[in-house]
């Protein structure tokens, strides 16, 4: 039996939904609502101290990490590969991955919030002592200061900049990848692909495309994953519609501030 502790939106649940989709594994829903604090709950923080999502449970096995719930996922079930059998091409896909752990994957999350989420975040902790509150339930102190920071100070964050600045340089990467492939990896779709995915699709959800204008390699792309089943029962069919629109509203702001960075 498996169940999956994730969350609608989290870019990093999406990616393991993806290839729990492609690979046609049934798994049963443990889905947390990460703005009311869910991912605090005695339960959860029982089998993750962290309280972070997504998090698999496999016959009694603990999984954490999404990129190593990947991996872990493509090891045991076998069927629908999406690691090649070539050795260099296999390290390929793991060096894209290893960048979304390595920096990416905190950079997403700074743009999403200090556009968009914060504001969810804003009205719901509306007191001094409410928002207080949430800020210390949170147990990773590096976290915690991350989510002050991009809470209380929004695109004013010098984190902003840095993320929009580390974006900007691997949509240009993998425009390069794109050009010469339909995948990020030559040999074919690969974990590489769904775990950007995500990724790519919040910059467009942020109003955040104008990054790969040059590029209409992307937009396709895009297309042919979002044309898989994967993409239709791993992540449409989660789509959250209300947070859809929020980052909507924020795109104008999106925008001036990739003009403004130049």
């Amino acid at each position: 039996m498996i169940e999956l502790y994730h969350n609608d939106m989290s870019v990093c649940a999406q990616k393991v939904r993806l290839v729990l989709a492609h690979k046609n594994i049934s798994w049963h829903s443990k889905h947390l609502n990460l703005r009311s604090g869910e991912q605090f709950n005695p339960e959860f923080l029982r089998i993750n101290p962290k309280a972070i999502i997504p998090v698999l449970v496999h016959d009694g096995a603990i999984i954490t990490e999404s990129n190593v719930i990947c991996y872990y996922l493509e090891e045991v079930f076998s069927d629908n590969a999406l690691m090649s059998i070539d050795p260099v091409k296999r390290a390929e896909s793991r060096i894209w991955l290893t960048r979304l752990d390595a920096g990416l994957h905190e950079q997403i999350a700074v743009l999403s919030f200090c556009l968009a989420f914060r504001q969810q975040i804003l009205t719901r902790y509306s007191t001094a002592a409410a928002l207080e509150s949430f800020f210390s339930n949170i147990p990773d102190p590096s976290r915690q200061m991350i989510m002050r920071d991009m809470v209380q100070n929004g695109t004013a964050s010098p984190r902003f900049e840095l993320a929009l600045h580390a974006y900007k340089k691997v949509v240009s990467e993998i425009a390069a990848a794109l050009q010469h492939s339909d995948w990020l990896v030559d040999s074919g779709l690969s974990l590489a692909d769904y775990g950007y995915l995500p990724y790519i699709e919040r910059l467009d959800q942020l109003g955040l495309s104008l990054l790969w204008d040059e590029h209409p390699q992307i937009d396709r792309w895009l297309a042919r994953l979002q044309a898989t089943d994967a993409y239709q029962s791993g992540m449409q069919q989660w789509h959250n519609q209300d947070y859809i629109e929020l980052m909507k509203h924020a795109s104008s702001a999106a925008v001036a501030a990739v003009k403004q960075t130049g």
